[in-house]
Parts: C-alpha cells; structure tokens; sequence
C-alpha cells in the first residue's frame, strides 16, 4: 500500500462524501470556507444537496446497497479526475460496510477514514456484550432466529418489548423496508403481539433483536457526539438531546437540541476505547425516567443526520475528521466550544410530518361526532396544538437540516418536494376512506 500525499501544487485533497441528504450536506457546510473540495455522490437525480452551493462538484453513481461493485468501479474511475487522494466521509450504515468490504481495492486510491471496529460497533448484538464486559447498562436483549425461540423468550422477559434488527441493515435492504413497515424498530405489548408480528416480518428477516424497553419519552434519548484519535482518545465531544422523532420513540430525530449532559461522556468514551474505534461517532443513550440510569442504545460509528449542529457551538467534527485523515495539526476553530451550548436542529420535512400526524391523530379521535359545536371546538384545540408545538421547536438559535439563506435552491426544492408527497399523502387517504 502507498504513503498518501498531497499533490505537487499543495492543494488539499478532495473530500467525496458518500451521500446529499441531511448528513452530506451538514458535510459540505462544515468544510465550506477552508480551501477543501467536497463533491457529492449521489444515486438520485431529486436528492436536495445535489443542486447545494456547498458542494463543489456532484457525481451520479450507483447505490451502494443494491449495486456496491458498481461503484467500487465507478469510484476507481472518479479517482483519475483528481490529482490527490480524496477523502471518503460514509453516511449510512451501507456506506460503512461497503468500505469495509472494498476497503482493499479502494485504500490504495482513497483516504477511508473508518477501521474495523466500526462493523462490530453497528452490530448490536456484538456492542452490548462490549457494554456488558465494560460495566456499561444496556437493556435486557435476546436474539432470536424462529417462532419457538420467540414463545421461549417471551415467557422469561419483561414486557412491553422493543423488536429490532440485530444490524439495521438487515431491514434496510431493499424490499425490506416496505415489508417492515417502514419501521427502524417497534413496540410489542404482549407475547401474542410478538408472535404475530415475527409471523409477519420472519419471510424477509428471520432473525430479530428483542429488547426490554426503557421508560421515558423522546426527551429522555440523548447522544454523546465525538471524535476519537488514533490512540483511541476522546479528542472533541459535544451532548445532545432528542426533542422530537419521527415517529415517536423509535424514528428519526427531527428536532435535536444540544445541552449537557456530562454523565454520559465518560460511559461513551470508555466504549469507545474498548472498542479501539477511531473516528467520528454518534454513542445514543435512554435515561429510564422511572429511576434515573442511563442505558446504551446503539452507536453510530460515522456522521449522522445532525452532526452539523455540533459547528455552530464550536466542535466541527467534520473539520477534526478531515484533518486526521489527512495528517495535518487539527485546526483551532474545530475545537473552540461557545459558551452558550444550547442551539436546535430541525429536519424540516420530518418535523412537519411529525406536527401533522399528530394533529390528525387527535381530529381522528374527536373531531367526527358530536354537535357542530363540539367538532368546531376540537378543531380549534387541534389547530392551536399545532402552532404551540411549531412554536416551541422553532424558537432559540437553530439550523435547518435543507433551508439555508446562502443556498436557497436545496430548499426550494424541498418545499415542491414536499408539496408532492403530501398530495399523494392526501389522495391515498381519501381513496382510503371512500
């Protein structure tokens, strides 16, 4: 394998990150301004970042998930075009274990800013036992591959449960989502619930994760967001809160809100370094609302959907990841926290999807019997909810996961995005009700 080296005009290497959605483009905006060329790779012509300001150039490429050779190809091809070796930022878990897996072929050509660790960090089965051998709470999790193995756990663990893929791939790939509901997890109640949910996803994913669930709302998931050095250290870190998901309790934070929460910095750091993971990393915890403990949820061994939120308090964990991968002293203004930490970000699409069904939820429930009077009343209760949930995670200092004043276009398109889904939204529903 060859030393990797800057080109002979000192120009920076590139960055290629590995997709244009909230992670890639809160990517491009992290690097914007200091000399350093992202360009997106993209499977989808609509993507919102692929018409981003903040990317210098944007690539067409096949979808790492269903077509992985393809774009080992296509990458070996890309690389011609640059005089120094770019740098490659993964954003899903797909991303992650095509590295990995092409990491031979590729590393020769390409800085992969990823180690070994982060494949047993995904699966979750291999990170509790870590937790567990390193004193560090994780709920109580069966793995289970048939019916009877279901009925044999369900008889001995406490209920509600949590089902969920043993590595969130598994249901993410393709024609599997659709056949989990679209679900990155979800809640049982009883092990006749278990069994006839099992029933239904076992064609597709035979194997499932089944986890005693922790008390508490969205409000109780926080994060521990950093970076580790090559000697396993926790160079800049940054905590965070969920405020909302979507859906609640087992979606995508839509609105998250950093805050700190010191007690759970050194449980992640000493997972981290057991696991002798370098890079940047996502460590997400429950606190049980009914006794105050902290539980490990999962690790997100990459960047994530709100990374960006960590720049506008002062730790740029984009800027740290690409000065180490590249060998160069990591710079004062990725490291320079504000001293007030408290700033929101918002997924705009998902947080309106999130204050929509929920206010559609409520008119189900009321707001087609009784007087005139009673249905008007319970419209206006609903409408009123609405503005006071929209209100209170708009105010404070925030960032938009899309919309942003120096690159309107990404936004624009967004909203006619948005438009559309929500008129196809519309029409199955009524097509549903007639």
């Amino acid at each position: 394998m060859r030393l990797h080296e800057t080109n002979d005009t000192g120009a920076l290497p590139p960055v290629f990150v590995m997709n244009t959605y909230y992670t890639g483009i809160g990517i491009a905006r992290n690097l914007y301004g200091y000399g350093i060329e992202v360009c997106g790779l993209s499977s989808e012509a609509d993507a919102p970042g692929v018409r981003s300001r903040f990317f210098k150039r944007i690539y067409r490429v096949p979808n790492d998930r269903d077509e992985p050779e393809s774009l080992c190809r296509q990458l070996l091809e890309l690389r011609r075009q640059h005089n120094a070796d770019p740098v490659i930022f993964p954003t899903r878990d797909f991303d992650v274990m095509f590295l990995e897996n092409y990491r031979r072929r590729l590393e020769p050509l390409y800085r992969i800013p990823q180690n070994p660790a982060a494949e047993h960090l995904l699966d979750k089965l291999s990170l509790f036992k870590l937790a567990k051998d390193n004193d560090i709470a994780v709920p109580e999790t069966r793995v289970c591959s048939s019916l009877e193995e279901i009925d044999r756990e369900a008889r001995t663990m406490r209920f509600p449960l949590v089902v969920k893929p043993r590595v969130a791939a598994q249901w993410r790939r393709k024609g599997a989502w659709s056949a989990v509901g679209a679900r990155k997890a979800f809640l049982v109640e009883s092990a006749e619930e278990l069994r006839a949910q099992y029933t239904q996803i076992s064609s597709i994913s035979p194997e499932v994760m089944i986890q005693e669930y922790v008390n508490g709302d969205d409000t109780d998931i926080a994060v521990c967001c950093g970076f580790m050095d090559a000697e396993h250290e926790l160079t800049a870190h940054f905590t965070a809160r969920k405020l909302r998901q979507n859906p609640p309790l087992f979606g995508t934070g839509c609105a998250v809100e950093t805050v700190d929460i010191p007690e759970i910095v050194p449980i992640a750091k000493r997972l981290l370094k057991a696991a002798r993971y370098t890079g940047i990393a996502e460590v997400e915890f429950k606190r049980d609302c009914s006794n105050g403990k902290w539980f490990l949820i999962e690790v997100n061994p990459r960047h994530w959907d709100q990374h960006e939120i960590g720049t506008h308090i002062g730790v740029n964990l984009s800027l740290i990841a690409y000065e180490h991968t590249v060998g160069r002293p990591i710079h004062r203004a990725a490291v320079s926290p504000k001293p007030v930490p408290q700033f929101r970000w918002i997924a705009e699409t998902e947080v309106l999807w999130s204050v929509l069904r929920n206010g559609y939820g409520r008119f189900q429930q009321s707001g087609r019997s009784g007087s005139l009077m009673r249905q008007l009343q319970t419209h206006y209760w609903t409408v009123r909810d609405i503005s006071r949930e929209i209100f209170f995670l708009l105010r404070g200092r925030k960032v938009f996961a899309i919309f942003h004043r120096r690159d309107p276009i990404p936004g624009i398109l967004l909203c006619f995005r948005t438009a559309r889904e929500l008129g196809w939204k519309l029409a199955r529903s009524w097509q549903h009700e007639n």
